[in-house]
Parts: structure tokens; sequence; C-alpha cells
């Protein structure tokens, strides 16, 4: 079957479809260049990434020299789970100590899928020590001040599509759906605790950031701790300096995350050991995080699709999904990717029986 009618311009183009498609290229074209598109309906490429290797054990080289795009690319890369951060390890292991855990959140560790793609995983690889048990339920508090700087991020648009850091609002608002609906690892909650409009909450002239939001959020956290009775396994999880000294200096069992090293043009990276990350996951962070990407690789000539990832109509059902869209692809696209596939393939049963399976682990 060709995939004509899963691939196609102006379509939803399906995670699983994605990974189908650029799996098939990948294992036929040995690189595979990633670029940004232009904002303002520009078609100016900016080339982020050169995707190497075979579909399953890539590498990345990096082509981007602009130091915010290089920002951006780094992000991309550690919600997608190919770099990690500085400390992960030891920072898991401090945290199985204990059995039950209570995790307060600041709203950097939900926009860089800290516990969803990297600390959950890592606990799965800890060796318990005979005389330690193993972890035996999380809940992951969100101070309501967290959930008001998303959704402000989340409604922030130029051109009538999301920003920046609107995309970013909403890819952390995916976070948090996907972690409440994770089986990947058991006894985890998730907890909104306090308002999300406390009186006292105001806005930069702007309109764009929450005056006083760092404090905000640990005073919410504490909180919620004054109402419980329990105080071993306490933490307060943030990416912030400065926020993880004033936390630790009113109280609190402050972790900071420290975000991965810096990139370089031309530095060559590899998967991290014992992780298999999926091409479509990678393609989709990075439209996720620069609104529009171009695919492109040769072969008998240059092929392309560009993939789209805010675009004005999306909804939140879409972000759950991983869905990004198709808007354009060149004209021998599905002749190209036709060749490197069995035409005996169904990949739109593929696509179904992968649907299926994902309302099932969701239930």
């Amino acid at each position: 079957m060709s995939f004509r009618e899963l691939l196609e311009k102006g379509q939803i183009a399906e995670f699983p479809a994605m990974q189908l498609a650029l799996g098939a290229i990948k294992g036929r074209i040995d690189r595979i260049t990633v670029a940004s598109l232009g904002t303002g309906g520009s078609k100016e490429e900016f080339p982020l990434v050169e995707i190497l290797g075979t579909p399953t054990t890539f590498r990345i080289k990096v082509l981007e020299d602009s130091p915010e795009y290089l920002d951006w690319l780094n992000s991309a890369l550690l919600c997608a789970g190919f770099v990690e951060p500085i400390g992960l390890t030891a920072t898991a292991r401090r945290l199985a100590e204990y059995e039950d855990l209570i995790l307060g959140v600041d709203t950097n560790i939900l926009y860089a899928s800290i516990l969803g793609e990297h600390l959950l995983d890592e606990f799965s690889r800890i060796h318990v020590r005979p005389y330690k048990e193993s972890i035996n339920w999380i809940l992951l508090v969100i101070p309501g001040v967290v959930m008001k700087e998303l959704e402000n991020a989340a409604n922030m648009k130029k051109g009538g599509r999301l920003s920046h850091a609107g995309r970013r609002g909403y890819r952390a608002l995916q976070e948090i759906t996907t972690l409440k609906r994770t089986e990947g690892y058991q006894g985890l909650s998730v907890l909104v605790v306090g308002p999300t409009n406390p009186e006292q909450l105001h806005l930069s002239p702007d309109g764009l950031t929450i005056v006083n939001a760092d404090s905000m959020i640990r005073d919410q956290f504490k909180s919620f701790l004054r109402g419980i009775d329990f105080r071993k396994g306490v933490f307060f999880l943030t990416m912030d300096k400065t926020n993880a000294s004033l936390a630790a200096a009113e109280g609190l069992s402050s972790l900071r995350i420290q975000y991965p090293p810096r990139l370089r043009k031309g530095q060559e990276l590899t998967m991290p050991s014992e992780e298999s990350i999926l091409l479509a996951r990678l393609v989709y962070e990075l439209a996720v995080e620069f609104g529009t990407v171009r695919v492109t690789w040769e072969d008998h000539g240059p092929h392309h699709i560009d993939l789209e990832g805010g675009w004005i109509w999306k909804s939140m059902e879409h972000w759950e999904a991983w869905q990004l869209l198709a808007s354009a692809l060149d004209p021998g696209f599905h002749k190209a990717l036709n060749r490197y596939v069995d035409g005996s393939f169904d990949a739109r049963r593929f696509v179904k029986e992968w649907q299926k399976l994902a309302e099932i682990l969701s239930e």
C-alpha cells in the first residue's frame, strides 16, 4: 500500500506513519537533513541537524551556529531524550533512597520533559541494593501558578500561529497529560495544588510573565505540605539555580536539575546508552520547537517533506496524539518512498494497530 493516504500535503501526519516513513528513508539513505523554515511565510531554510547512521542507532551532527537556535535545539533534544541533564543518575539515586516520594515541580521541569523522558526511565535502571526497597509511589505536585504560567505561554501567538513560547507551553501541557495517563511507571499520581489565579498574582507590564512567580510557586508547595503528615522523601525540583537556593533557604529539600552542556556547530551526538529513540520522536520535538521543519534527503535528486508543529487549528487532542501537519512535500516524495517500502506492506493497518494499542495503554 502507498503512503499517499497517510502522508499528503495539508493532512495530519500520524506519529506511526511518520516513524514508518522516516525509518524507511533512513534505511536506504546515508544522511537526512532537518532544517528550520523561516517564519512569517518565508521558505528560507536554516539547517539544524544531519541524521547519520542506522534508523535505530542514529547519530546527530549539529549544523546550526546561532546561539538562540542552539538553545532551541538543545531544548528539543532534551525533550526527545537524545541529550540528558547533567548529573541525572546521581539525582535519580538521591530520590530513589526513599520508597515514597512527593515531588513539587517548577515550570521549567515540565518544559524540559524531565519526569516523563528522563527521571522515570532512570529510576527503572537503578539496581536496588539488597537492603533498600524500590520506589513504591510518587506524588507529583504541580503548583497552580505553574499551570497559570503554562496557560499564559500557550496563549501566545504570532501571525495567527502559536509563537515559540506558545508551542512550548502546549508541549508542557502535553507532558502533564502524558504523565497522568502513563502506565510506564506504576504508582505515579499528578496533583495540582493552590489557585491558578491567586489574588496576589500580578503580570508584568507586557502581560507575558508573572511577577514573583518563583516565590508563589514555592509558597503553594509549602502550603500543601503543611496540610499533610509526610516529611521524608519530599523534594522541590527546579532547573533554576536561584530558585533552588531560595527553596533550600526556606527549608525545602531542593534539587536542581542541570541543563545539558551547550551545543556547538559541527558537534556529533550519539544516542545515550540504554536508550531507543524513534526518528519520528526526534523530528516531532524539532517541529514543536522550531515551528516548521523540512526533512530532506538526496536520491536521484532532492526530496523533502515539511512538517508543522503548531498550525493554526491545532487542538489539545493533536498534542496528546503526537501529531504534526504535513504542510508540503516534493512531487517525487511518494515515488521515492515507495521504492524503499515493500508494496505488500499495509501502512494503514499498522497505524490502526498502533492507535488501538495507545487506547489500551491509556485506560
